[in-house]
């Protein structure tokens, strides 16, 4: 329980981070409470469907877990809401991605 539970930290703080920063298109000056709030929402729906999807044999690896961060905050993100910047999904693509690449930078230090 305590794995998941910080798996679920993690993922939740990865989420966060991506959406915070493409929703303010990288401008940290214009970052308000509504944002932190709206960030803390799809990283929390990413973080429990991360968790979710690691209980699959198949994903409970350090890639797996990668490819799950970003998609299923994509997920969220798209679903949380509405875009802040060109088409409808190009918002929620970013921010899977920087969920992603997070994941990643972040999983050097978890599997050494």
């Amino acid at each position: 329980m305590h794995k998941k539970l910080k798996l679920l930290i993690e993922k939740f703080t990865e989420a966060w981070t991506a959406c915070m920063l493409c929703m303010v298109q990288g401008d940290l000056t214009v970052i308000s409470i509504n944002h932190a709030i709206t960030a803390s929402k799809t990283g929390i729906i990413a973080g429990i469907a991360v968790v979710i999807a690691s209980y699959w044999h198949r994903i409970d690896n350090k890639y797996g877990l990668i490819w799950a961060t970003g998609i299923l905050t994509s997920i969220a993100d798209i679903t949380i809401h509405p875009t802040h910047f060109g088409p409808e999904w190009l918002e929620a693509i970013c921010t899977g991605l920087g969920a992603a690449g997070i994941a990643w930078m972040m999983s050097k230090r978890r599997y050494k």
